[in-house]
């Protein structure tokens, strides 16, 4: 049944006031997510997250279901995220509260133990460091691995001469800018151009006989 304007405003607030007191560092991004959603996908949230709407209106979570990572929903595409690359077997993107400029995480496209990450994560975050060198000049990068809701991810952080590290949530047009910086390039076919002298062919001329 869909719900009317008052009911989904009333099952958003409950939502964001359930969301703002959870221990997650991503949680500005779910808030915004929830925050966007029309009436098909409010009861699709609710469905996946296994939430019941009482008789009073209230949102009630089934204690036994478990949470659903964060960071799976970015990888399946469900909440929105500054992606620079990605492979086959995983993704990078920007800290929505990064530690430093630039830093970054690389998440393995499935939920793996932290010991079972793939190399080619580990590869794509080596690429993404050496990116973040050439364009931001950090004096150093560190590269380590933890884990979130037994979820694993890589972590890039920059470090600068005389910038403490400190995780604050960032502009959200400076994390574009950054995106916009660091993000692979796609190259553009080349098109020859109009005054491009033409190869030489071994083709002979055609002659045009003259009758006098």
């Amino acid at each position: 049944m869909p719900f009317t304007k008052e009911q989904s405003d009333e099952i958003k607030k409950q939502l964001l006031e359930q969301v703002e007191k959870l221990p997650n560092e991503n949680k500005d991004q779910i808030k915004e997510y929830i925050k966007n959603l029309d009436d098909a996908g409010l009861e699709d949230f609710l469905k996946k997250n296994k939430i019941k709407i009482s008789e009073t209106g209230e949102t009630t979570p089934q204690q036994t279901a478990p949470e659903k990572p964060i960071f799976q929903s970015i990888v399946n595409g469900e909440i929105p995220s500054y992606k620079i690359e990605e492979n086959e077997k995983a993704i990078a993107i920007l800290e929505i509260n990064p530690a430093s400029k630039g830093h970054s995480i690389v998440l393995p496209k499935k939920p793996c133990e932290i010991e079972k990450i793939p190399k080619i994560a580990f590869s794509l975050a080596q690429k993404i460091a050496k990116r973040i060198k050439n364009k931001l000049r950090p004096e150093e990068i560190k590269i380590e691995t933890s884990s979130f809701q037994n979820y694993p991810f890589i972590n890039i952080i920059p470090l600068y001469k005389d910038t403490p590290l400190k995780k604050e949530k960032a502009d959200e047009k400076e994390l574009e800018k950054l995106k916009n910086r660091l993000e692979l390039k796609k190259r553009t076919a080349r098109t020859v151009k109009k005054n491009q002298k033409k190869e030489p062919s071994n083709e002979m001329p055609e002659i045009h006989f003259r009758i006098p």
